[in-house]
């Protein structure tokens, strides 16, 4: 029986020893292969690469709204260069809207204002701007290769801030009035509406919770919807009926937007069931259709969502790719607020700065690479 039992032992522990040997052969395996695929996205990060690059830049921000402005008075005071590529909509969405009650700091101060604050700030840290538009990027490599139309730029990091673009109805009055009584958020500019009739234009979850903002200023709000059946869950809707000064008309699209030439009362609607089209009374329009995030020209690198929001990895604002980050509304389907977007900026900035000193970015090398600098006449 005893020498029964060794034999059993035995059997066990040479199964035991079978199963950890497959175990550690899949297990490098897996490691194999997940480095090859490392090997074909994430280039391999030796400063002194850097030395062998013309139009150097350690921090490049791609866009100047307040993520990338809030991002670049951080590089600029860690005496890190900083450039900030301004893009083809310098300041991004602050810039068409008025007066922001919701900025720290600031009891009422208009958006052009902020960005104009920011960029004096970040001059102040010796931020450089450049007057130009990022067309491709090769993040394979590093340095990484940010290009323009004439221009080939080489970044230690890259920030990415390009923000995203609202859509928008494409009707007459609604360029006119943009910014003038046309908004995509209720958090930033209801109190501009107290008292007053407002619409709300989508059948989303997105456009109920507008509507739910705007009830504590105005007096009464309507969803057009231009479907028979709103998008939005059940839940959402089901808060609707506690508000009754909440209403939806359904199968209904603005046509045209009307004002007086400084602000907007009213919309002609159209019923797409009957044709009809009415006027409709309104001092405000809330847009919530969805926003367009501008990631295109880095989705060959950098994961995005369904929707093309960039992922943000970890706890910072690290993308998939090291020595790459992204902050703002580029990276935001949530919040989409400009005290947000600065924050993040701040911790993106943070990030990048703790990867150069990880890449042997120090005081001493970047003296050295001083004449590899990108300087251009275009820079202001």
């Amino acid at each position: 029986m005893l020498l029964r039992a060794k034999e059993v032992e035995m059997n066990k522990l040479k199964i035991l020893a079978i199963g950890l040997l497959l175990g550690g052969v899949l297990a490098i395996k897996l490691y194999v292969h997940r480095a090859g695929e490392m090997d074909r996205t994430v280039p391999a990060f030796d400063i002194q690469r850097a030395y062998d690059a013309e139009n150097l830049v350690p921090i490049a921000i791609i866009g100047s709204g307040p993520a990338g402005l809030t991002a670049s008075i951080y590089g600029g005071r860690a005496q890190v260069k900083s450039l900030v590529v301004n893009g083809n909509k310098p300041g991004g969405q602050l810039t068409e809207t008025t007066w922001v009650e919701n900025w720290p700091g600031k009891s009422k101060i208009k958006g052009p204002d902020i960005i104009r604050d920011l960029r004096k700030q970040a001059e102040g840290f010796g931020v450089d701007f450049f007057t130009d538009t990022i067309t491709e990027v090769d993040f394979s490599t590093w340095p990484f290769v940010l290009k323009t139309e004439d221009r080939t730029l080489h970044a230690l990091s890259v920030i990415i801030t390009t923000g995203s673009t609202p859509y928008k109805l494409g009707v007459p009055g609604e360029k006119e009035y943009w910014g003038r009584g046309i908004t995509t958020c209720a958090i930033c500019d209801a109190p501009y509406y107290r008292r007053k009739e407002v619409v709300v234009v989508g059948g989303g979850d997105s456009a109920v919770e507008e509507a739910l903002q705007l009830s504590t200023y105005a007096d009464k709000i309507t969803i057009l919807v231009r479907r028979d059946t709103m998008r939005a869950s059940a839940h959402m809707q089901n808060k609707l009926s506690a508000y009754n000064k909440i209403n939806v008309l359904y199968n209904t699209e603005i046509q045209k937007i009307n004002g007086d030439g400084n602000q907007i009362t009213s919309v002609t609607v159209l019923d797409n069931k009957t044709n009809q089209l009415t006027d409709f009374t309104t001092h405000g329009i809330f847009l919530a259709i969805g926003h367009k995030p501008n990631s295109k020209i880095f989705s060959k690198y950098i994961n995005t969502d369904s929707n093309g929001f960039i992922e943000i990895q970890g706890s910072g604002q690290s993308t998939n790719i090291p020595g790459v980050f992204a902050a703002g509304d580029v990276a935001d389907n949530r919040y989409r607020q400009a005290g947000v977007a600065a924050g993040n900026g701040i911790r993106a900035a943070l990030d990048a700065l703790s990867f150069l000193e990880n890449c042997g970015f120090t005081e001493h090398v970047a003296q050295e690479l001083e004449a590899n600098y990108f300087e251009d006449s275009d820079v202001i």
